[in-house]
């Protein structure tokens, strides 16, 4: 059974402080008089207007034993109705308990839960299994759907039975249809892949599993090698399709937790083949984007190389800087020493020829301009040329196309590949260089009208173009996860203009351009008159004579006196707490390891599940390991069990929400 507090179905126990008690409580003038209205005896008001105010708190009747005693208190007190010494057992007791749940449907137009809300919950978990998995995703999906259609929710028993089953029926047509879609060999190659070679010391699904470690130019034989290998098998993609994405993923994430012992208990050949093709079909894509990361880091690494070596020229061309400033100061001084332009001209030629002649001087005037205004784009080529031939290759291994119509750094990409091998410093060539700036245009190109590119720099150009592309989603990789064709994931614009309606009102903007735009303007302007409206008065803000607002640096605060023995007397009364008491502590106030699970969404069928996750946070965050763990856990799990959970049920996202 899924936890309720891993949902959003409401409990009506919890202790509330008085400002929620306030704002879910308070009666409004509307809701007394139908309270007096519609019942006669105090016994009956006070009924009436708890049941009501919890049905539209909770959105059903809890049972009067389940409210908190200080809502029944609260209501009474704004009837001025004096609370009953037992206001759950009173309210039980009244015979009219659900005649006034039939009159506050009626009041707030709802219905209760009966075949038609069955029926939409069915419809609603149907189309939300496709593309969800965790079992409370499902019944939040179903909460949501009868709160939205004016329906009492159900037992949360019943919903969690309902979204389990209807959770199973999914899955199990989805296991089906690609079953119908993989011939013999296909199913035959996948069981495969659990069967340990005897010319190797594991399993093709163990190397599945492992990759090779992070990409680097020692480790690309590797990567290539895994490519190939992932390449060479049954192409997931036809047996998959049809299937969400992130149902793909919570598969790949389910058979990646796995054992191979695990898969080969799974007597359902269809869910066993497509466990096996998702994570296939992750490990292809994943294979792929470290490929690409790869490249990014190489062509970014040259970048910054460029950068550091560009301020490490000007730093040792300073000394020429002030030799060349100097010699401007001495013709600066003769300028104003000599009226006679024959006579300037004279001494300034003198003056140019006694530190070292003209030719010297403008030589050493072109080398420090050279790397002025950041030009650092000649210094990329040395760099880029050492990896060269590494990046041709990464980009050979991938199928990159274009997300616009814009196809021109493809093409520009196009002649540099055919002239990789080329040893002439030119290159002739139809290219589009709009995809570039001007500064390396005018680097790139050498010679108008008849356009003349060089070789080596548009060969840089293109390569840092090209992973800009990548990050940016101009370009994609075809069978890759971070890198692929982002419209796929996007809904048709059809599909989009049906939902607009209904997610402007939930955001309560306009459904137009003119009229958003009208809004946005108003509430700028309304800030802005609130900010002019206060400013004299502000007086940690300041604005100065050229318009830069400055925040007043607040006054640092002595601390009071004693605070040192204070602190020193909190912590000798402090107990001492082992990590182990402090973990299971925080548990029981957060509850943080309801975040814990297997990848299905399944609730743990573990015993002792609770106990078992604190040690398992305990052995692997101190780093003692499944094995020592194991020794101070005797009788709870074992070194295997540990280390299972640990895989299995623990992952970093599920750390970060605990």
């Amino acid at each position: 059974m899924t936890a309720i507090d891993r949902t959003a179905y409401p409990r009506p126990g919890a202790r509330l402080s008085r400002e929620e008690m306030g704002a879910r409580y308070d009666l409004t003038e509307a809701e007394i008089a139908f309270v007096r209205a519609s019942a006669r005896t105090d016994t009956s008001r006070l009924l009436l207007a708890v049941s009501l105010k919890t049905r539209r708190t909770f959105g059903f009747f809890p049972a009067p034993g389940d409210m908190h005693a200080g809502i029944v208190a609260h209501v009474g007190a704004q009837l001025e109705l004096a609370t009953p010494d037992a206001p759950g057992d009173h309210l039980r007791l009244t015979s009219t308990l659900y005649r006034h749940h039939a009159a506050v449907r009626a009041h707030l137009r709802v219905t209760p839960y009966g075949e038609v809300a069955e029926r939409l919950l069915t419809e609603t978990i149907l189309k939300a299994a496709e593309t969800m998995s965790d079992p409370a995703d499902l019944i939040n999906r179903a909460i949501e759907a009868l709160q939205s259609a004016s329906i009492d929710l159900p037992a949360f028993s019943t919903l969690d039975r309902l979204a389990g089953r209807l959770r199973a029926e999914v899955h199990g047509r989805m296991f089906g249809r690609v079953a119908e879609h993989l011939a013999g060999d296909d199913a035959t190659a996948l069981d495969a892949l659990l069967t340990r070679p005897p010319d190797s010391a594991t399993t093709p699904f163990n190397r599945l599993k492992q990759a090779p470690g992070p990409a680097t130019p020692t480790t690309i034989r590797l990567w290539v090698e895994r490519l190939e290998w992932l390449g060479g098998m049954i192409d997931p993609d036809l047996a998959l399709q049809g299937i969400a994405h992130t149902k793909l993923r919570q598969f790949a994430a389910e058979a990646a937790a796995m054992e191979v012992s695990d898969l080969t208990d799974v007597m359902q050949p269809g869910r066993r083949h497509t466990l096996l093709l998702a994570l296939l079909r992750q490990a292809r894509m994943r294979c792929r984007d470290e490929l690409v990361e790869m490249m990014l880091r190489r062509i970014r690494r040259t970048q910054a190389l460029a950068k550091e070596q560009l301020e490490t020229l000007r730093d040792q061309h300073r000394d020429i800087e002030e030799a060349l400033i100097g010699v401007f100061g001495q013709v600066l001084e003769t300028a104003q020493a000599q009226d006679a332009d024959d006579a300037f001209g004279s001494r300034v030629r003198a003056l140019l020829s006694g530190q070292g002649g003209v030719d010297a001087l403008a030589a050493q005037c072109e080398t420090v301009s050279a790397w002025h205004r950041d030009n650092d784009l000649p210094l990329l080529w040395p760099i880029h040329a050492r990896h060269r031939a590494l990046l041709f290759r990464l980009v050979d291994l991938l199928d990159i196309r274009s997300a616009t119509q814009d196809r021109s750094l493809l093409d520009a990409w196009a002649v540099v590949s055919a002239h990789q091998h080329a040893r002439r410093p030119d290159v002739r060539a139809d290219i589009d260089l709009g995809f570039s700036s001007q500064r390396w245009r005018s680097f790139v190109v050498r010679r108008r009208p008849d356009i003349v590119f060089d070789r080596r720099a548009l060969e840089v150009c293109v390569f840092i173009h090209l992973v800009d592309a990548l990050q940016t989603g101009d370009l994609y990789v075809v069978g890759a996860e971070n890198f692929a064709d982002y419209r796929a994931q996007l809904l048709p614009w059809a599909e989009c203009e049906l939902r607009l309606p209904a997610y402007c009102a939930a955001l309560g903007i306009p459904e137009r351009g003119e009229g958003f735009a009208a809004m946005l303007k108003a509430e700028l302007t309304q800030v802005a008159t609130e900010v002019d409206t206060g400013l004299p008065d502000n007086t940690e803000l300041s604005i100065g004579e050229d318009g830069t607002p400055h925040l007043r640096q607040m006054p640092t605060t002595s601390p009071p006196a004693g605070l040192a023995h204070f602190e020193q007397e909190v912590r000798a009364r402090m107990p001492e707490r082992h990590l182990l008491d402090i973990l299971k502590h925080a548990e029981h106030w957060s509850r943080y390891t309801r975040h814990f699970g297997p990848p299905s969404g399944a609730d743990p069928k573990l015993a002792q599940a609770v106990q078992r996750y604190l040690f398992t946070v305990f052995g692997y965050g101190c780093n003692l390991g499944p094995n020592q763990t194991a020794r101070h856990a005797s009788g709870i799990a074992t070194a295997q069990a540990l280390r299972r959970i640990n895989a299995q049920h623990i992952n970093a996202d599920k750390l970060e929400s605990a």
